[in-house]
């Protein structure tokens, strides 16, 4: 098997083995698996996490089981006295507490079991977050990619709109669709997760996590194996730190752009940002090369927030407009998701190369993810497998299919009639209902929301209070001679 890709100690931590695989496509799938899984804990369960909310609905419709997260994590120590549970979330700052429930252990916050070992990591440097999204059971079976356990995350791939299901606690309007991904993988796999959840609780708490894998099979019974016995490389983004001191790691830039140059016929990319200036430099190579491959991307159309709505907005109009003046040979396409004329959140941190490579993580394709925020990512390689290419195929039309509301056959006759993936997909898409739009008439950024999003918002690297506000001043001072510039 060809793993050159893949080298420890630059572009990944470690490479290890899943002797099982799987994608779990949206909310529903990786609730009803993480729950599985966890019924069958026996010694431990570890959450390193963005977001954590006691509140979140499971759905899991199981006959004596608590539905709401807390609750569930209660009863799961009432059943086995000798599990221990562990948390670790984000110390967030107060401008991310939207949607958040009041701190642990406060007054009307959630008043966790004592067996929960429940720490906000306050250890990221100014202006970056914890943003992992990890859970390991028993250190046997572990869970990775862009899925908190937290509320507005749980959809079903028919993303209903105004599926009453898709409602938060104490909240009428159900929340809008949302597209997500996570890999479940076990054995060597699940133990190279289990180590960077130990790398972090020691960084945030000081303190080494008193876990060890076990060695029984906690595989979800509700899952059935993408994969079987496949190489996986974890890779990670951890910011510089001086207390305590961390050394920067930027193994998911690296393996990025490994991929990227690796590629032969498509590159397929599915997140919820599309800005990353060093990750766009080199899409824009590849598109601009005669043999370069094809580049299809499927974003959100709309963000949230007075500062993410605008600047990631601008960014990613900058990023689409190099992409299109490097593209000339007619290989780039880029949509957004709808279902019956209402936008699908994409939330998923997900690129598949050429049937051989398929990449789940916390990473978004943005600037501040290579370098600024913690994150990681797992990547599986087919290699010379047949049957791991097939289940890549598989993996790549079952994400399309479910986009564009087509069985993955469908979507296989028509790659075979149309002769790429991207023409497929042109071909395929439909002027209403379940499908893909493509981004058009993007308006042109203004240079203030450009210098708040590039000093402020995605930064490709650690930032220093002064710098913060020199790009605050910098925004600021360009919106004020722009507004005045209108006004004469």
């Amino acid at each position: 098997m060809a793993t050159s890709l893949f080298r420890p100690g630059l572009n990944c931590q470690r490479v290890a083995r899943a002797d099982r695989a799987a994608l779990l496509i949206d909310g529903e799938a990786y609730f009803r698996a993480f729950a599985h899984a966890a019924l069958q804990a026996k010694s431990s369960i570890v959450l390193i996490t963005w977001d954590f909310h006691s509140q979140t609905r499971l759905h899991l419709n199981i006959a004596g089981v608590p539905d709401l997260l807390g609750d569930f994590l209660s009863f799961l120590l009432q059943r086995h006295p000798r599990l221990k549970i562990f948390i670790l979330a984000w110390d967030y700052p107060v401008m991310f507490s939207r949607g958040r429930e009041r701190p642990i252990g406060s007054d009307g916050g959630w008043q966790p079991h004592p067996d929960i070992r429940f720490h906000y990591d306050a250890k990221c440097p100014f202006g970056a977050a914890l943003h992992q999204k990890i859970v390991v059971i028993d250190g046997a079976v572990a869970f990775c990619g862009g899925i908190d356990l937290t509320t507005e995350r749980w959809d079903t791939p028919a993303h209903l709109p105004g599926d009453p299901k898709r409602s938060s606690v104490g909240e009428i309007e159900p929340y809008c669709p949302v597209h997500d991904s996570m890999l479940v993988v076990d054995a060597g796999a699940a133990h190279a997760l289990l180590d960077v959840a130990r790398q972090r609780w020691l960084v945030a708490t000081g303190r080494a996590l008193p876990v060890a894998p076990v060695d029984r099979d906690a595989w979800p019974e509700s899952v059935t194996p993408t994969f079987s016995d496949v190489e996986v490389a974890v890779a990670r983004t951890v910011p510089a730190c001086d207390s305590p001191r961390v050394a920067a790691v930027t193994e998911v830039e690296t393996l990025y752009l490994d991929m990227i140059a690796s590629a032969r016929r498509y590159i397929y990319i599915e997140n919820q940002y599309f800005t990353a200036k060093t990750l766009g430099d080199a899409l824009a190579a590849r598109l601009a090369a005669a043999d370069g491959p094809e580049v299809i991307v499927v974003s959100r159309l709309s963000s949230n927030g007075w500062l993410e709505a605008p600047t990631m907005a601008a960014l990613r109009t900058m990023l689409l407009q190099k992409l299109r003046a490097a593209d000339a040979h007619g290989r780039f396409r880029a949509w957004f998701p709808t279902v019956h004329g209402e936008c699908c959140d994409v939330h998923s941190k997900l690129m598949m190369v050429d049937d051989l490579w398929l990449r789940v993580g916390s990473a978004n394709f943005a600037s501040r993810s290579m370098a600024l925020d913690t994150e990681c990512d797992l990547v599986i390689a087919a290699g010379g497998s047949a049957s791991a290419r097939a289940a890549m195929v598989a993996t790549r039309n079952a994400l399309l299919g479910e986009h564009l509301d087509v069985t993955p056959d469908d979507l296989e006759r028509a790659i075979a009639a149309a002769g790429s993936l991207g023409a497929a997909v042109t071909y395929l898409a439909k002027d209403s209902g379940r499908t893909l739009c493509p981004f058009e008439n993007l308006d042109e950024p203004s240079t203030a929301v450009l210098a708040l999003a590039e000093g402020v918002a995605d930064p490709g690297h650690p930032v220093t209070l002064e710098e913060l506000m020199v790009g605050l001043s910098r925004a600021t001072g360009l919106g004020l001679r722009e507004q005045t510039a209108a006004d004469s």
